[in-house]
């Protein structure tokens, strides 16, 4: 759950000049780039995406829709198949006598 401070945070970032100049390096380091790759990684609480541009440059980005909460509730019951497939390779856990 998002705490509204934070949304005023980024609201006041998004106004500021410092704010203003950040974003705008961002796009200067994006435009008309090409991206030649992407990968993905586990972040623990997300996926992350890793672009690779054609300067040779790399550009991670969070996408709202990889966080594992969105991906529970989207893909639950795939992940849950997952599961029972990992602990079907296992076997019976045995304990010692």
């Amino acid at each position: 759950m998002r705490d509204a401070s934070d949304k005023k945070d980024i609201d006041m970032f998004l106004r500021c000049r410092r704010g203003r100049a950040y974003l705008k390096k961002m796009v200067r380091t994006l435009k008309g780039k090409t991206i030649t790759d992407m990968t993905f990684s586990n972040e623990g609480r997300c996926i992350a995406t890793t672009l690779t541009l054609d300067d040779g440059s790399h550009y991670v980005v969070y996408e709202p829709s990889l966080a594992v909460y969105e991906l529970r509730e989207e893909f639950g019951d795939a992940i849950e198949e997952e599961h029972y497939k990992e602990l079907s390779k296992r076997g019976p856990e045995r304990t010692k006598p």
